[in-house]
């Protein structure tokens, strides 16, 4: 017999898989609707919730006459929504010359596999973004973002650093005081509708960023234009490689120059080849003083008593020999015989500086390199400061010779900037101060002034205006070949040191030609540093150097009106 199912019974198993499916929906509708409704719609929400980063406006930074040095402009970011893009190839042709970049790379940008969003072009001007937003490309979107720039091109770039693509700040007062100087960013939670906009009666969550504080520097916009031309001339004229002038006011410790050459742009960072240009060498550049480091020798001899502006000594028969049998001369082998203190520092007696160090005894020596600041950082407000290198007795590498050159400024290597500071103490009265760069950082309304900062006392004010004296007889003596400043009273020191040579010893021919100063003599109110590394057309600190303290001194004391010593000598 056949067996079939009737019409009835198919009707009746359709029923039940009907009723099963919809005590399947019902249960699905109540566990949505009832059992997890709290949860589906807070997930329903938090879908349309967005959370955006609202960036805070960086701060500015001013010099000490209120000129802006580093500020912000509106710039556009140009990006490809790759799939998006009807034809690649038109598209890089028509963004090409816009943005800087060739057809070809922009093309390989967007060809690049598995890539699906790619930024084309940063900091663009916003003249530029309105032109690519006017080519109505499918795929291209633009977006605002800031942009840090430097009014000045490399007016004093290693001292201000710059920032990255992210307004990230690196070296300079801009790494230094990133944290200040960027702010907190802000932040916006809100519920979206389909086109982005936030729906007015749903809860949002507004917090506004805080804008980055402004900054004024000590420096003097019209003192660093000054140093920064009178070091690229003098540069250009003797074939050096580079060199630093600084400029401080001994009686605080502000910064009111601080040029080097070579020197980059700021604006063009990335195009920079080697990072190492970003270093300051003001601060990061360690080399031998040579005899400029004779007048913080000489300071420490008559702090202690060891010796007087006329104690005297004969260097006779002209050189010390050493236990390897080498000898110590004075520069180029000249015997001077007897002479006190005040001409060894006007003829740069070495054998005169071992004789100081030999009266002060080594503890007191070393004690008094350090009291100065040399091999230690001096601690001022910027990125990338070095210690210097100072051996002490009973460390590897310290034995009598190093003693013996250590007076005059061979085998310790110090900053221009440490040198300076350590000048600075000599003629202020004996204190040896913070150096900074930073005046003031202004956050709202509020501003912080930064305050002078007394490191230590480390000579006497008797001391320091006996050293004020024999550092002007240096300049001012019959037999002096220093460049003066007619109608001015200042003192300097100058130095020719040898480059050491990677594998030992010296490199031939190769010197440093330094000159340190201060003036007016009676009050103090500069002290400066003049640095050239490796002049090819004369080789002496004095030669080299000497010429451009004087233009530099003529230039402050023009700045700043000082009055002349003498009237009838001034010009």
């Amino acid at each position: 017999m056949n067996q079939h199912v009737t019409p009835r019974n198919r009707i009746t198993i359709l029923f039940i898989v009907f009723m099963l499916l919809m005590v399947l929906i019902g249960y699905r509708v109540v566990a949505v609707q009832v059992v997890r409704s709290s949860e589906y719609s807070q997930w329903a929400v938090a879908e349309r919730m967005q959370e955006d980063s609202v960036p805070a406006r960086r701060g500015e930074i001013y010099d000490s006459r209120g000129v802006r040095l580093a500020t912000n402009v509106p710039a556009a970011r140009v990006s490809a929504i790759v799939d998006q893009i009807v034809d690649r190839n038109a598209a890089a042709q028509q963004i090409a010359p816009l943005i800087g970049r060739s057809s070809a790379d922009i093309l390989d940008a967007l060809n690049q596999p598995g890539i699906e969003w790619v930024v084309l072009a940063r900091h663009l001007a916003p003249e530029i973004g309105d032109q690519i937003r006017s080519l109505g490309l499918a795929g291209i979107v633009l977006d605002a973002e800031p942009s840090r720039i430097y009014p000045f091109g490399d007016f004093a770039s290693h001292l201000l650093g710059f920032t990255n693509d992210a307004l990230v700040g690196n070296y300079g007062v801009e790494g230094e005081y990133d944290s200040l100087l960027a702010g907190e960013p802000g932040e916006l939670v809100g519920e979206r509708d389909g086109q982005g906009n936030v729906i007015a009666v749903t809860e949002s969550t507004w917090n506004p960023p805080v804008d980055g504080s402004d900054v004024t520097l000590t420096i003097d916009s019209a003192v660093q234009e000054a140093i920064e031309g009178i070091l690229r001339d003098t540069i250009k004229e003797q074939r050096a490689i580079g060199g630093t002038i600084i400029v401080q006011d001994p009686n605080t410790g502000a910064i009111l120059g601080m040029a080097n050459e070579p020197s980059y742009d700021p604006n063009d960072f990335a195009d920079v080849s080697n990072a190492s240009t970003y270093l300051n060498p003001a601060i990061s550049a360690v080399y031998e003083p040579g005899s400029t480091f004779k007048s913080v020798v000489m300071s420490i001899g008559i702090d202690s008593g060891a010796v007087t502006p006329d104690t005297t000594h004969n260097d006779e028969p002209g050189y010390l020999e050493l236990p390897d049998g080498s000898r110590i001369t004075n520069f180029e082998g000249v015997v001077w015989g007897t002479e006190t203190m005040t001409q060894v520092l006007q003829r740069s007696a070495n054998l005169g500086a071992i004789f100081v160090a030999d009266k002060i005894g080594r503890d007191r020596f070393y004690q008094g390199l350090q009291d100065f600041g040399f091999g230690t950082p001096t601690g001022v407000d910027l990125q990338g400061e070095e210690q210097g290198i100072l051996t002490l007795p009973g460390e590897q590498g310290w034995n009598d010779a190093l003693f013996a050159t250590n007076s005059f400024g061979q085998g310790v290597a110090c900053t221009p900037l440490q040198l300076v500071n350590a000048v600075s103490a000599i003629v202020n009265g004996g204190k040896l101060m913070k150096p900074y760069v930073v005046a003031q950082v202004h956050s709202g309304d509020d501003t912080t002034v930064t305050q002078p900062t007394v490191v230590r006392q480390v000579i006497s004010e008797q001391s320091s205006a006996t050293m004020r004296t024999m550092l002007e007889d240096v300049v001012d003596n019959p037999d002096s070949l220093y460049p003066t400043v007619p109608g001015y009273r200042i003192g300097a020191k100058t130095g020719t040191a040898q480059i050491p040579s990677p594998a030992g010893g010296y490199i031939d021919g190769a010197t440093i030609a330094s000159i340190v100063g201060f003036g007016p003599v009676e009050n103090p109110q500069f002290s400066v540093l003049v640095k050239i590394d490796w002049p090819k057309e004369e080789g002496t600190g004095l030669e080299v150097s000497g010429p451009v303290l004087q233009k530099v001194f003529e230039q402050l004391f023009l700045l700043y009106g000082i009055p002349p010593d003498d009237l009838e000598a001034a010009p």
